[in-house]
C-alpha cells in the first residue's frame, strides 16, 4: 500500500488499526493520539464493531489470469520471510478491544466491492424499471383522460344540437315516424336508421338519424309523404344532417305532417326537378 508523503489523522490510524495496516511509525503516531485524545478509544470500539458485522461468505470472485499470476509472484517471494509483527496500542489504552482475534479483511475487498458494485447495479436497474412502468402507467392515464374528455365535449356537442328534439319530444301531441334504410350499407353491412318528429298539420320537421352517410355537396337528402297508397308522394323538403345525425327545415306543406301513410327518403341533386323523386334511401312503415 502507497503512504502518503503527509502524516495522517486519528480517524485514519484508528481505521489502519482495526484492518491490521499499521506501521511501525503509525503504530507510535496511534499510542501518542490515544494517550492525548481518550476519546479514539471509543471509535476504534465503533470501528471493531461495525467491521464485525460484514457478511463471512460473500461468494469470491475469480480475479483474471494477469491478476492471478501477480498474486501468485507476490505470494513466492513473501514465503520464508517472517510475518510482520502487529503495532499494538498501549496496553492500557486498548485492553478493551485488543480481547478479540483480528480478522484479515484485505482478502475480502475484491469480494466486497464486487458484491456491493452487484447490488449497486441490480437496484439501479430495478429504479429504472420502475420508473418505465410508473411512465407507461401515467402516459396511459393521460391518454384515458384525454379519450374521456373527448367523449364529454361530443356528448356536450350532441346534447347541445338536440336541445330542440328534446325540447319537441316534451310537447305534447309531438309524433315520431320510425324510418329504416332499405339497404345495407357496403361499409358496415348495416342499414341507416332515422326517428322523424313533427306534430300533426306543423311544417317544422326534426329528423335524428344513425348510420346515414354523409352527402358530398353535389347531393342531398330529400323527404317525400304519401298521404294514401293511390296518392303520388309529395315533396316535404330536403336536408343534410350534421355531425351529430339531427336535421331540422320546414316542409313546405302542412299536409306533409298531417298523419302521412308512410314517409320517404331519397337521394336527389339539389338542381333535381321536385315532381320526380330520385332512388330511394329510406322509408318509413306502412
Amino acid at each position: 500500500m502507497t503512504r502518503s508523503t503527509h502524516p495522517p489523522n486519528p480517524t485514519d490510524l484508528v481505521a489502519g488499526y482495526v484492518l491490521n495496516d499499521l506501521s511501525p511509525e503509525e503504530s507510535d503516531r496511534l499510542n501518542q493520539a490515544l494517550a492525548e485524545t481518550p476519546t479514539l478509544h471509543a471509535e476504534i470500539a465503533s470501528f471493531t464493531e461495525a467491521f464485525s458485522l460484514l457478511p463471512y461468505d460473500v461468494p469470491i470472485v475469480e480475479p483474471s489470469t494477469h491478476l492471478k499470476s501477480k498474486i501468485f509472484n507476490a505470494v513466492t517471494q513473501s514465503i520464508g520471510q517472517p510475518a510482520p509483527t502487529r503495532p499494538q496500542p498501549p496496553t492500557a489504552h486498548v485492553v478493551s478491544i485488543t480481547s478479540a482475534p483480528r480478522r484479515n479483511w484485505k482478502r475480502w475487498y475484491p469480494a466486497i466491492s464486487t458484491s456491493i458494485a452487484a447490488i449497486a447495479l441490480a437496484t439501479i436497474g430495478l429504479n429504472q424499471i420502475q420508473i418505465r412502468r410508473q411512465s407507461q402507467q401515467t402516459i396511459a392515464l393521460q391518454q384515458q383522460v384525454e379519450a374521456t374528455n373527448t367523449e364529454l365535449t361530443r356528448l356536450r356537442s350532441e346534447l347541445q344540437a338536440n336541445q330542440g328534439t328534446i325540447a319537441l319530444l316534451s310537447q305534447s301531441y309531438t309524433r315520431a315516424y320510425s324510418l329504416i334504410g332499405v339497404t345495407s350499407l357496403p361499409q358496415n353491412s348495416r342499414r341507416a336508421a332515422a326517428r322523424l318528429f313533427a306534430k300533426p298539420g306543423d311544417r317544422n320537421v326534426t329528423l335524428v338519424a344513425q348510420a346515414l352517410p354523409k352527402l358530398p355537396i353535389n347531393q342531398i337528402y330529400r323527404l317525400w309523404a304519401v298521404a294514401t297508397p293511390s296518392v303520388a308522394p309529395m315533396y316535404c323538403g330536403q336536408f343534410r344532417q350534421d355531425d351529430s345525425g339531427t336535421a331540422q327545415w320546414v316542409a313546405p306543406n302542412a299536409a306533409c305532417t298531417k298523419n302521412p301513410s308512410q314517409l320517404l327518403i331519397t337521394l336527389d341533386a339539389p338542381s333535381d326537378p321536385i315532381t320526380s323523386a330520385g332512388p330511394l334511401v329510406m322509408r318509413s312503415s306502412s
